[in-house]
């Protein structure tokens, strides 16, 4: 284990917007494994906790923000998330100090959505860890779902997110569910993955959960925490001990 950890606020580009995040870099002169972590919606859950723990273990870290999310450039859209996360891990591959043969992505929730559409094209991603994903987002396509859905997520967005057009907003999230719905591909994923949820969870049920995993193709590996919620906030050890022997073996 180290003992000392570098953290830096960092920015990086997706096209012609700056994104920003935070950085844990362990301490040594090696080059290390990194993962990139895709927070889910809107950003609560910042995992920051898990980033130090990581990097105290040897693994580099990115903690970033979309477009139009947590101060990065641009507007929010379900469909920009996939640009966002692959700016990420270009960012990851371009610092001397990391491996770039061992880069992996870690996602909470919705992030599960650039996860798995990255994932599905870009063989250079190690390992994914996909904690209480989102899986079926198709759900979001009959229009009494997607109305009630929109101005939840609306709510949440509130002093967290831009948006922009409201309308064009929607469509986007429509559109995402048609062209970009996890569990549609999670099957083409070819490199390991380990799926976590609380049996706790009332926003990613664990049945749910159970489901997503069944369609990926092996190697994979699901972990029920007993009583965790949602965002694992009384289970913070135990998610971290999971995810850590995870990336010991896979990354």
């Amino acid at each position: 284990m180290n003992l000392e950890v570098i953290i830096s606020d960092v920015t990086f580009r997706d096209g012609l917007y700056l994104l920003r995040g935070r950085f844990y870099k362990p301490v040594g002169d090696s080059k290390f494994s990194a993962v990139a972590i895709c927070h889910g919606y809107p950003g609560d859950t910042k995992n920051m906790d898990l980033a130090e723990e990581l990097a105290l273990n040897g693994v580099a870290v990115l903690v970033f923000y979309y477009e139009g999310a947590g101060g990065s450039e641009g507007g929010y859209r379900f469909s920009n998330l996939l640009s966002s996360t692959q700016a990420a891990l270009s960012y990851l591959k371009s610092l001397e100090f990391v491996d770039s043969g061992r880069i992996g992505l870690i996602s909470h929730s919705m992030g599960a959505i650039p996860l798995t559409n990255v994932m599905s094209k870009d063989e250079s991603v190690k390992t994914g860890i996909l904690m209480s994903p989102a899986s079926d987002i198709s759900k979001w396509l009959s229009k009494e779902v997607i109305d009630n859905i929109f101005v939840i997520f609306l709510e949440m967005a509130k002093g967290k997110l831009s948006l922009g057009s409201i309308d064009e907003y929607k469509q986007d999230m429509i559109e995402v569910a048609r062209k970009y719905n996890p569990i549609d591909k999670i099957s083409t994923i070819k490199d390991p993955l380990l799926f976590i949820v609380g049996s706790a969870d009332n926003i990613t049920h664990p049945d749910d959960v159970k489901a997503f995993y069944e369609k990926a193709s092996p190697p994979k590996k699901l972990a029920m925490i007993d009583g965790a919620d949602h965002g694992f906030s009384e289970h913070r050890i135990i998610l971290i001990e999971k995810i850590l022997e995870w990336l010991n073996e896979n990354l």
